[in-house]
């Protein structure tokens, strides 16, 4: 369809990109009309991660399949179907609200149209006749069936011919343009097809040189450039990319950034403990062999990479983490882990009972509810196996969820918890669980236990094909009684009561995604710039178990994710034999020394009771010889507050200077990305640090990639 000629071609990696002319019209009121196909990888699993972060605003969809398969022609397409939003299953699940299982879906929920293709009809007969597939097609809403030929291009004519009439071209908004755009736009596209072109990302001033040379008089200005950069973006052309610093690059290659994202994926499922994860230092240094990446310059190469992996925290498809002892850190898939839960558990739990099933775009589903409750500050994360994630609430409490069963476009979940976590605990677990997927374009149903009259327990499978298949009731398969099921599911609700816990929760998961991102994004600046990672001693007092939490779990968690060195005596001396003298003594030896001031501190630094001797007071002396040393000496001191006043909770000698203030938990994220940058040395007012807090207060672009793009200028 994009060249006019059969073309052999390896199986799509990730996705591929043309313009296809043969869509362009003009419309009645003058708008010309111009769209994008994009062809994605369908074959490999593996790469479905990658289509749901591209899937949005599709305006027309060609669900390919191969009719002379013997054992499921249609393999697949029901995956598709429910990406796109087509399946009906969405219809009765709004039912439980009251619309009848017949009715039209509200527009927010209906799909883009929908071509179904049998492609390679030139490799034999079809498997199923023409009247089973339309009679497929008009079930599921499907706007029309196609059959073609690359090969000998049977079919292909009309199936561009439908392609025109199905495409919402009147509906489409105009852009209005200027002469100077449909210039810059036709010479963008003629440097994509260059094949001599070297460069694959320009900056600004790069492109506007480029342009002033193809006409010595032609005026535009930067606003002129850029808007019409950014307009060839929104339509799919080209990519808007930042540099670790912030600086706007232009990708000329869109798919280049999607198709380094499926090598991700890809090379994350390789790994050799079956974590599903990437090693952050090894992607930064470029030691995975990526072949998107093979032939660019350096700079080129380190936005990239830089962009994929923040596309992938954005969308809460990985989450960072690293680990304490060896300070390595990582990017962890949870939907790509391969490790299996241990059939001896050393944990007893109990399911609560409550499962949900899930349809619609679920293939990022579970990796996103694994990451967005680890973010929380109630549920910490705290292992993760194949279909299976545990978290820590409290002194030890588990709370968890595991995916039962899935299938094409459709997923089962079922929560349990440890023995002894109260219902106030399981509710807001649960709330929070709901919480995460209702804010997807999902179809969630929630089963609650259901038992016969004699006591007997249904089998939650049997309950859920009961319902989808249209059945209120069941038999029980011991006692043969009749159970109804009219209530044992319906849409999520949330109780009031739980609704202000429940969004502060949800605050707090979706900026910690966006801190995350600003995290790597520092991280990548330190390796580009060399910056060697100070060793950071942190000196705090013990005996508030909430302050040792915190103290472990957030600060010194959250500066070793940022790649700083940190010393820390619950890490440091958890061997048995360690010394304790010896690890004071590296408070003197570190390059910062982090001080955190509550009153339990200050009570313990001035060690003025009898059966005193207390740490603090040890690394205190070491500490006041840095504050009356040289002002570089006194500048290595970094107060934080964390409880009390700077009165209460500093020694003398760190009175009356400028402290981080932890106590505002709100605050939290602004507070130690500040500190990050004061321990790198990085200017407050330089530009990557301006950079990154703007970023972390923006919300991230969900992405405008389309299977096929339809765009209207005038």
């Amino acid at each position: 369809m994009a060249h006019n000629e059969f073309k052999e071609h390896a199986s799509t990696h990730g996705q591929q990109f043309w313009p296809l002319r043969h869509l362009d019209r003009k419309r009645g009121d003058g708008a010309q009309c111009e769209a994008v196909l994009w062809d994605l990888a369908g074959q490999q699993p593996d790469y479905r991660l990658i289509h749901a972060l591209f899937l949005e605003d599709a305006d027309l969809a060609l669900v390919l399949f191969d009719p002379t398969r013997n054992d499921d022609p249609l393999q697949g397409v029901g995956f598709w179907l429910k990406q796109l939003g087509w399946e009906r299953v969405r219809d009765r699940v709004v039912a439980g609200s009251g619309r009848s299982a017949h009715e039209e879906p509200p527009s927010e929920a209906r799909a883009c149209q929908t071509i179904l293709v049998a492609a390679r009809c030139d490799r034999g007969g079809a498997r199923l006749s023409r009247q089973d597939l339309e009679v497929f097609c008009q079930q599921r809403g499907i706007g029309a069936y196609h059959t073609t030929s690359a090969l000998t291009g049977d079919g292909v004519e009309e199936l561009i011919e439908r392609m025109k009439d199905l495409v919402p071209w009147e509906d489409k908004p105009a852009t209005v343009t200027t002469e100077t755009f449909k210039r810059i736009k036709d010479f963008v596209l003629g440097l994509k097809a260059d094949s001599r072109r070297s460069e694959v990302i320009l900056t600004p001033a790069e492109l506007r040189q480029r342009l002033t040379r193809t006409d010595s008089a032609w005026e535009f200005t930067e606003a002129e450039m850029l808007t019409a950069v950014a307009h060839l973006a929104n339509h799919g052309y080209v990519t808007r990319l930042k540099t670790s610093q912030g600086e706007p690059r232009i990708l000329l290659v869109p798919e280049l950034l999607n198709n380094l994202a499926a090598s991700f994926v890809l090379e994350a499922r390789r790994n050799d403990r079956g974590l599903g994860a990437l090693e952050e230092r090894r992607l930064l240094a470029g030691e995975y062999s990526f072949p998107e990446l093979a032939n660019l310059t350096s700079a080129e190469r380190y936005i990239l990479l830089d962009s994929a992996t923040v596309l992938f925290l954005g969308r809460n498809v990985c989450f960072r983490e690293t680990d304490p002892l060896t300070s390595i850190a990582y990017l962890v898939f949870p939907e790509l882990i391969n490790l299996k839960k241990p059939e001896v558990d050393d944990e007893e739990t109990v399911e609560d009972g409550v499962a949900y099933s899930v349809s619609g775009a679920v293939e990022n589903v579970y990796a996103s509810l694994v990451v967005l409750l680890g973010y929380t500050h109630t549920f910490t994360r705290r292992n993760q196996w194949r279909s299976h994630a545990r978290y820590q609430v409290g002194n030890g409490l588990v709370c968890g969820f595991r995916r039962e069963a899935e299938q094409d476009g459709q997923v089962d979940f079922v929560l349990y918890f440890g023995l002894g976590v109260t219902e106030t605990v399981r509710t807001l677990f649960q709330s929070l669980f709901e919480n995460f997927l209702a804010g997807r374009n999902l179809t969630v149903m929630r089963y609650q236990p259901v038992s016969c009259s004699n006591g007997h327990a249904l089998n939650r499978a049997v309950v859920r094909e009961q319902v989808l298949s249209g059945a209120d009731f069941a038999y029980c398969s011991r006692c043969g009684k009749r159970v109804d099921l009219l209530n044992s599911y319906k849409a999520i609700q949330f109780p009031k009561e739980d609704v202000a816990i429940v969004e502060a929760q949800r605050r707090v998961a979706d900026q910690r995604s966006h801190f995350e991102q600003v995290v790597f994004r520092l991280k990548t600046y330190v390796t580009e710039q060399k910056i060697t990672p100070p060793t950071c001693f942190i000196s705090y007092a013990w005996g508030t178990p909430e302050h040792e939490r915190w103290v472990e779990h957030s600060l010194a968690s959250d500066l070793v994710n940022a790649g700083l060195v940190v010393v820390l005596d619950r890490w440091e001396n958890a061997r048995i034999g360690s010394s304790v003298p010896r690890f004071v003594e590296r408070a003197g030896k570190c390059d910062r020394v982090i001080v955190v001031g509550t009153p339990l501190y200050q009570t313990k630094y001035e060690n003025d009771e009898p059966m005193g001797g207390f740490v603090v007071a040890a690394e205190g002396d070491l500490i006041g010889g840095r504050m009356i040393g040289s002002e570089a000496e006194k500048l290595s001191v970094l107060p934080i507050l964390l409880a009390g006043t700077d009165e209460l909770s500093f020694p003398y000698l760190l009175r009356g200077r400028v402290y981080a203030d932890f106590r505002k938990s709100e605050a939290y994220f602004d507070t130690i990305l500040n500190l990050m940058l004061t321990l790198y040395e990085i200017r407050p007012r330089s530009p990557v640090a301006v950079e990154l807090r703007e970023s972390l207060h923006t919300r991230t672009d969900k992405s405008a990639s389309r299977i096929l793009r339809a765009a209207a200028s005038a």
